[in-house]
């Protein structure tokens, strides 16, 4: 979403609108136009000072065990774009469905007033701060960008804020991962890295489903073990379960909401009987025919773990085969790069620090 008529231009649209002039709203794209609606229907007004309910808990644990999941899902995303994008008169979090902060990363020694409410366990909606991008994400499923009096309430004139949306598992909007801050960034370059830690983060979310086969799904097998990945999530029976916005893309499957009852049968129809076989059989990635002239890499990640009585904390059982996944991946970007670690970083949407530490493990 790029901005399209001048600052002070908005300024005077927003004076506008307030007096009813609902053609004011033309400079501004439509996603927009419809966050100031609501922010106006919500009983928000331009001038007034942002409103800030207290905080939900104790800033810190959650009491809700979605937002939970959803943060530790987060928490490496962020601190990844911290590391590359961070700074003082910056902050980045993440906020589920209802725009509360469930996860951020800061600078810890902020001092800028705009900044230092966003925290969290704080609620930052429409009703509370008018339109911002993570409201725009959440209400539309879309990557957002708002830029100075973009916003609805004049106090925000100073600050840039670009988010992306999250997919739970059924493929609904669960939350949204934002850059908030003071002055101007690249939003070009931002949207591909939020874009890629948003797709990381949920493919996360999928790690933590323990009673399914997980496999992952790619027309180019370089992409396997990456945030491109394709996953689906495959119950005993052979009925598919949940999958991903990548998967749902390359299978042809509904863009979002829950899957209509689909048998691994019916979804890769096109494929031989022997490979229909070995959709749910350990073993390296392997071609699977879609249709005439389409197929795809498939690779079966892990079965269904049993419930154990004793076992170790659920976070070191699911990171170590999304660690091991993560050193394949840097090094076959490496390689698909001729050692041109730079290129193979921004393929992974990782930083060259992170890359670094992965083809040394």
């Amino acid at each position: 979403m790029a901005t399209t008529v001048g600052q002070q231009q908005l300024v005077a649209a927003r004076d506008a609108f307030v007096e009813g002039d609902m053609a004011s709203l033309a400079g501004l794209p439509l996603p927009l136009q419809q966050s100031w609606q609501r922010s106006r229907a919500a009983g928000v007004l331009p001038g007034q000072e942002p409103y800030y309910p207290p905080l939900q808990g104790d800033g810190r644990r959650l009491r809700d065990a979605g937002d939970r999941r959803l943060a530790r899902c987060v928490q490496p995303e962020l601190e990844q774009l911290w590391a590359a994008f961070g700074g003082r008169g910056w902050t980045m979090f993440c906020a589920n469905r209802h725009g509360m902060v469930i996860a951020q990363q800061a600078h810890g020694l902020e001092d800028a007033a705009l900044l230092r409410p966003i925290q969290v366990g704080r609620q930052l909606g429409e009703a509370e701060i008018g339109t911002t991008a993570p409201a725009v994400s959440l209400a539309d499923d879309m990557p957002a960008l708002v830029r100075g009096n973009e916003h609805y309430l004049q106090r925000f004139a100073p600050v840039f804020c670009l988010s992306e949306p999250l997919h739970d598992l059924d493929g609904q909007v669960c939350g949204a991962i934002d850059i908030t801050g003071l002055g101007e960034r690249d939003p070009a370059l931002l949207q591909g890295y939020f874009r890629q830690a948003a797709l990381a983060s949920e493919n996360r979310l999928f790690h933590t489903l323990a009673d399914v086969h997980l496999l992952a799904v790619q027309h180019d097998p370089r992409w396997l073990a990456t945030p491109l990945q394709g996953l689906l999530a495959v119950q005993e029976d052979g009925q598919l379960r949940a999958a991903n916005r990548v998967a749902r893309r390359l299978l042809g499957l509904p863009r979002r909401g829950p899957l209509p009852l689909l048998s691994m049968e019916t979804v890769f129809a096109g494929a031989s009987a022997a490979q229909r076989r070995h959709l749910l059989q350990p073993g390296p990635a392997h071609r699977v025919r879609l249709g005439e002239g389409s197929a795809v890499y498939l690779q079966h990640l892990r079965a269904p773990r049993a419930p154990r009585t004793r076992a170790p904390a659920p976070a070191a059982v699911a990171a170590a085969p999304l660690r091991e996944q993560q050193r394949e991946a840097a090094r076959r970007a490496a390689h698909a790069a001729d050692g041109n670690l730079s290129l193979a970083a921004r393929q992974l949407g990782v930083s060259r620090t992170t890359l670094y530490k992965l083809l040394r493990d």
